[in-house]
C-alpha cells in the first residue's frame, strides 16, 4: 500500500510538479524530497499546505486509499469484468488479487462499493467461499450514501449465487428481507426497482412451491411492468407466466402470454427472446396440445440462432427437445442421434420449473436408449435425473422423471 510520502509524489508527477514548484516559499526542496521518500513526516500546516498546493484535502493525503487511486483501480477492473464469462476461474482470480489489497481501507463511495461488490462476484467465481463479507460491506456502504438501486443489486447478486447452489428458501429469505428493510427504512425505492422486487419475490415463491401467491403476483407485476414502462425482465415474466398457465391446464392463458412474448419480440428483435419463444412453444406442444411435429418445427426455427449474433445459446436446449419430439414421434433413429448431443443442464438454467423440464427430457434419452436395448446406459440417465430432481418442488415433470426411472430400473432388476 502506498506511503504518505509515495502519495504525494504521485500526484505531483501527475501534475507534471516540480519538487521546486511545489515546495513554494513554505518548503524546501530537500525537506519535500526527505518527506516523498519517507525519510521526514510533514507537521499538520506542511501537510495543509502540500494538500492545498496539489488541489486535495489533507485527509486524502492521509488516506491509505485515496478516491483517485480507487477509480483508477475500478477502471481498470469494470474493463476486466465485462470481458469475463463464466467459468473463466483465472481471470477472476486476477480480479480478485487486484482489488484485495484495498479491501479493508475502502471508505464509503460509489466506487468502493462497487469495487466490493465486483470483488465478492469474483470471489464466488473463482472459487471462494468468502464472497459473502464484501457483498455485505458493499451493501452497507450504498445504503450509506443512498444509492438503492446498487444496495437492492447486491442482493441480487446473492439470490443468484444462492439459485446457483439450489438454496431457493434462503433465496426468498434473502428477498424478504431486502423488502421489509426498505419497508422499515422508508427507503425511496425508484419504480422499476420495485417491479424488479416483487419479480424476484415471484420468482422463488415458485421455486419453493408457494404456486399460487407466485403466479398471481407475476401476473400483477407484468400489468406494473407495463405501468411503469419497465421491460428488462418482461420476457422472463411472459414466459413464467405461461409456465405457470401450463401447469395450471389453462391453455386460453398459455396463448394469451404467448401471444404478448411475440408483440414483445416485434418490439424489440432480440436473437435471444426469439430463441426462447421457439423453445417454450417447443415445451408446450410436446407437453400440453401433444402436437409434436410443431414441436420440431419450432426447435427447428429455434436452430439458426444458436450461433447468430453476440449470443451463444447452449446446444442442449436445442438437442433436448428435439430428441423428446422425435422420439414421441416414433423417429427413435433420429432421437438416438439428437440425445447423443444433450449431455447436460446448461449452466444458465436456475429455476426448478428449467430443471425439472430438462431433465424430463434426459428421461426420454434414457426411454430411447432403453428402445435399443442399452438399459445400463439408459437406467444410469433415468437416474441422474431422478436423483437431481428429488429435492425439487412437485410438477407434472416429476412424476414422468420418476415413472421412467422405476420402469427401467424394473427392466434391469429382470433382467439379472
Amino acid at each position: 500500500m502506498d506511503s504518505l510520502g509515495t502519495r504525494i509524489r504521485k500526484l505531483r508527477k501527475e501534475q507534471k510538479l516540480t519538487l521546486e514548484a511545489l515546495a513554494g516559499d513554505r518548503l524546501t526542496k530537500g525537506m519535500l524530497s526527505q518527506i516523498e521518500n519517507g525519510k521526514a513526516k510533514p507537521s499538520m500546516e506542511s501537510l495543509d499546505f502540500i494538500a492545498e498546493r496539489l488541489g486535495v484535502k489533507a485527509s486524502e493525503l492521509l488516506e491509505q486509499v485515496t478516491p483517485s487511486t480507487v477509480r483508477q483501480l475500478l477502471e481498470q477492473v469494470e474493463i476486466l469484468f465485462a470481458e469475463l464469462k463464466l467459468g473463466d476461474t483465472d481471470n477472476m482470480q486476477q480480479i480478485v488479487e487486484m482489488i484485495k489489497p484495498y479491501v479493508e481501507e475502502l471508505s464509503p463511495s460509489y466506487e468502493a462499493g462497487r469495487l466490493l461488490y465486483i470483488y465478492a462476484a469474483a470471489q464466488y467465481h473463482a472459487g471462494s467461499t468468502a464472497w459473502e463479507s464484501p457483498l455485505q460491506q458493499a451493501r452497507y456502504m450504498f445504503k450509506e450514501i443512498n444509492l438503492l438501486s446498487h444496495w437492492f443489486e447486491t442482493y441480487i447478486l446473492q439470490m443468484n449465487i444462492l439459485s446457483v447452489e439450489r438454496n431457493y428458501k434462503i433465496a426468498y429469505s434473502c428477498i424478504l428481507q431486502a423488502k421489509e428493510e426498505s419497508e422499515q427504512e422508508n427507503y425511496q425505492l425508484d419504480s422499476r426497482d420495485a417491479v424488479k422486487m416483487a419479480y424476484y419475490i415471484s420468482l422463488f415463491q415458485l421455486a419453493i412451491g408457494e404456486h399460487e401467491a407466485g403466479k398471481q403476483l407475476i401476473y400483477e407485476t407484468i400489468t406494473n411492468a407495463h405501468k411503469n414502462q419497465f421491460y428488462s425482465y418482461i420476457d422472463d415474466m411472459y414466459r413464467i407466466g405461461a409456465f405457470c398457465a401450463m401447469i395450471d391446464n389453462d391453455f386460453e392463458q398459455v396463448e394469451h402470454m404467448l401471444k404478448k412474448l411475440e408483440q414483445y419480440r416485434i418490439f424489440v428483435e432480440r436473437i435471444d427472446v426469439d430463441a426462447f419463444i421457439f423453445l417454450l412453444r417447443a415445451h408446450y406442444y410436446n407437453n400440453y396440445t401433444h402436437d409434436y411435429q410443431q414441436a420440431l418445427e419450432e426447435m427447428e426455427n429455434f436452430r439458426p440462432l444458436m450461433d447468430m449474433g453476440t449470443i451463444k445459446f447452449d446446444k442442449n436446449l436445442y438437442y433436448c427437445e428435439k430428441g423428446k419430439s422425435l422420439y414421441l414421434l416414433g423417429r427413435y433413429e433420429e432421437a438416438k442421434e439428437a440425445f447423443d448431443h444433450f449431455t447436460s443442464i446448461p449452466s444458465s438454467i436456475l429455476h426448478p420449473y428449467d430443471i425439472l423440464g430438462i431433465n424430463e427430457c434426459f428421461s426420454y434419452k434414457a426411454l430411447c436408449y432403453a428402445h435399443f436395448g442399452e438399459l445400463t446406459t439408459a437406467y444410469e440417465i433415468a437416474k441422474m435425473a431422478y436423483k437431481d430432481s428429488q429435492d425439487l418442488i412437485d410438477l407434472p415433470y416429476k412424476q414422468k422423471i420418476e415413472e421412467t426411472y422405476y420402469s427401467i430400473k424394473a427392466q434391469i432388476d429382470t433382467v439379472q
